[in-house]
């Protein structure tokens, strides 16, 4: 129901500058562009649209028949009254109720209400003021999950999913805040940022998020009797049995009891957020966008006590897995880190999970022997892990898993005692519980060993100085006491000076890591007839009693038919698939990789690089995604899938009819 305006206009304020000069003071994380056009320099627009032209027509036409107007093509969104050239983003006001806002900046905003009252009259929707302060809100009904703001040259779609657990009617508070009283005229804002000059800026307040949360829980008070309580509470008000309370009882006791574990997870884990996150202030990024790559900075603002600079060692040489590699790198890290610190936060971590470090010690100790913690403390905090690959275009064959592999390195503080450690280890590890069925361990050249893992690749461990090198890479350890003929270098030369540049943490991220992730999970073995046994048909009869029933001579004949049909479909689906994930490894290379590294500054932490594409950029992956799913069942000959189906319904009668000769029984229908 629509509210009348105030009797007394509010009193004037300035009028904001941008949209997020009207957010609230608590707002927990802001996403802001410089406009949408910036937004779009990721991504070739022109070549994408002359790719798909006639979609694009299509779909252009529709809105200009259903709004009037193409809001596809940025450049006609002034016929409605909004700006494609000023700041547009969003906002999540209130993380415990699930608040949040998008915003747009207005070149007309009385052209822009036109418009929305003709969409609402085509939708049969019409919008009413129900709540005008120094801008209007605008909804369907007071106090809706969803509600348009207008203020000055802003447009806000506010959205609460929880309405009953938000603190206050943000939509309202957009429209009334003074906006020399929200966000970016707060301390927390201008400490945290000050002026934004790049493309994408963003505030995430952690802490703050956290606070809220615990206030909407707060704000819900006692949760309400389970499904499993209600049920009792109905049975004992209306003389249910003594057997059937009791059943019910012990339902709603485990029931009550693995909400008081999920309450405890839950309790921990925000324990562990509160000590990574609790003293840092907020996390500001700064982001400049264009067809090459979408790079910055993320900054926050640390004491010296908080646990990630505690953890965080000084900036020291780039990782030895990235560097020393001589295959291509998926995945790579690495860093400096202290090594007290480095356990206690381990610990923080698996105790969120309901366990500890000393338990972890404990099962490495039962399955390696020695003393683990003293292994550890040996470690001087170095260390860096790398993801390789011998060739990516194998990753889309049956032999993918094998062309992936490994480099690590680890620093110890006493040559000797890594000397002996790697010694002991490596003469335990075939008769470990870890070892695997014929995993074996020989001496290679020097004092390295090398590992032969079953159907994998050898695993070769050396200690270089130092530092231990253990890769399937038999050139990593020579590479790392001597730099390498042909230095590593990361594929997009852009992220070159974020990968080797001295840091206290570095991550590189190739997109084809997706892809080797997705093979290694699409492998499985393929289904036969034999799986599908009617055991449905036989009610009465054991499962084991069935399977036993040997296949008569007519069944191993259709079986072999089945068989060819079948094979024919896997040549045919294996080719479709090997095209598509050629598609996929094409498609991860226009994508590029990220790569970022961490550093301490005078107050705190700050983390540079980004996301860098191949050629073709963003644009070229998107057309190669599109044509990889539409690759799927073109130019497929279905008809071998409906014989094989025939030939399978063979099968299942002539089965039938085996084991009700074999077992004397009467197959229901």
């Amino acid at each position: 129901m629509a509210t009348s305006p105030r009797a007394a206009p509010p009193p004037a304020v300035a009028p904001a500058r941008a949209p997020i000069d009207l957010l609230p003071e608590g707002t927990g994380v802001v996403v802001s562009a410089a406009s949408v056009r910036h937004v779009l320099r990721v991504v070739d627009v022109a070549a994408l649209i002359g790719t798909y032209r006639p979609y694009y027509d299509q779909a252009a036409a529709y809105l200009e028949q259903g709004l009037g107007h193409n809001l596809l093509d940025p450049g006609r969104w002034p016929e409605i009254g909004v700006d494609p050239d000023r700041p547009v983003g969003g906002a999540l006001l209130d993380a415990g109720s699930g608040s949040m806002c998008l915003f747009i900046t207005l070149s007309d905003p009385q052209r822009f209400r036109q418009f929305l009252d003709r969409v609402g009259m085509k939708l049969g929707g019409d919008l009413e003021s129900v709540y005008e302060d120094r801008g209007i809100v605008l909804g369907q009904e007071s106090n809706a999950k969803t509600s348009l703001v207008l203020r000055d040259d802003f447009a806000f779609i506010v959205m609460v999913d929880n309405p009953s657990l938000a603190p206050h009617d943000f939509a309202r508070e957009l429209a009334s805040v003074d906006p020399a009283r929200g966000l970016t005229a707060s301390p927390r804002w201008q400490q945290a940022l000050g002026p934004a000059a790049r493309d994408v800026v963003a505030f995430v307040d952690v802490a703050r998020m956290m606070r809220a949360e615990l206030e909407a829980q707060r704000r819900q008070g006692e949760p309400s009797p389970s499904w499993a309580e209600q049920e009792l509470q109905r049975l004992r008000e209306q003389g249910g049995s003594a057997e059937e309370i009791a059943r019910w009882q012990q339902v709603a006791d485990e029931q009550r009891a693995a909400e008081a574990q999920h309450r405890e997870r839950r309790q921990r884990e925000r324990e562990l957020w509160s000590a990574v996150f609790g003293p840092l202030g907020p996390i500001v990024f700064e982001l400049s966008l264009g067809p090459q790559a979408i790079a910055g900075t993320a900054r926050a603002q640390a004491p010296e006590s908080s646990l990630l600079r505690r953890a965080l060692g000084p900036s020291g040489a780039p990782p030895p897995a990235l560097m020393a590699a001589s295959e291509r790198v998926l995945f790579g890290t690495g860093g400096r880190f202290d090594v007290a610190e480095g356990i206690a936060a381990l610990d923080a971590l698996l105790r969120a999970d309901g366990k500890s470090v000393e338990a972890l010690f404990a099962d490495i100790q039962r399955n390696l022997g020695g003393e683990p913690r003293a292994a550890v403390e040996m470690l001087d905090g170095t260390v860096s892990f790398a993801v390789t690959t011998r060739d990516v275009s194998a990753l889309v064959t049956a032999e993918g898993r094998s062309s992936l592999g490994f480099n690590l390195t680890l620093g110890f503080t006493n040559v000797v005692a890594a000397e002996a450690l790697v010694a002991v280890t490596m003469a335990k590890l075939p008769g470990s519980p870890l070892g695997l069925a014929g995993l074996k361990v020989k001496r290679g050249k020097g004092r390295s060993h090398v590992v032969t893992w079953p159907q994998w690749r050898d695993v070769h461990v050396a200690l270089v100085g130092s530092t231990l090198t253990i890769s399937t890479d038999p050139k990593f350890a020579a590479n790392v006491e001597r730099a390498p003929a042909k230095p590593w270098a990361p594929r997009q030369a852009q992220a070159a000076p974020v990968v080797t540049a001295p840091a206290g943490a570095t991550l590189l991220l190739d997109h084809a890591l997706l892809l080797a992730t997705f093979m290694a999970g699409a492998a499985g073995e393929r289904y036969t007839p034999a799986q599908n046994q009617p055991y449905w048909r036989f009610p009465a009869v054991a499962h084991a009693a069935i399977e036993g029933v040997p296949e008569s001579a007519a069944y191993r004949a259709r079986l072999k038919e089945w068989q060819r049909l079948d094979a024919k479909i896997d040549r045919a689906e294996k080719a479709q698939a090997r095209e598509r994930m050629a598609l996929a490894v094409a498609a991860a290379d226009s994508l590029g990789s990220i790569a970022l590294h961490v550093r301490e500054t005078d107050d705190g932490l700050m983390t540079e690089g980004g996301q860098y594409f191949g050629p073709g950029g963003l644009a070229r992956t998107i057309e190669r995604v599109i044509e990889g799913l539409t690759t799927s069942g073109r130019d497929g000959d279905y008809s071998v899938h409906e014989q094989r189906g025939r030939v399978e319904q063979e099968l299942q009668e002539i089965r039938v009819r085996d084991i009700e000769r074999a077992l004397r029984v009467r197959a229901a229908e």
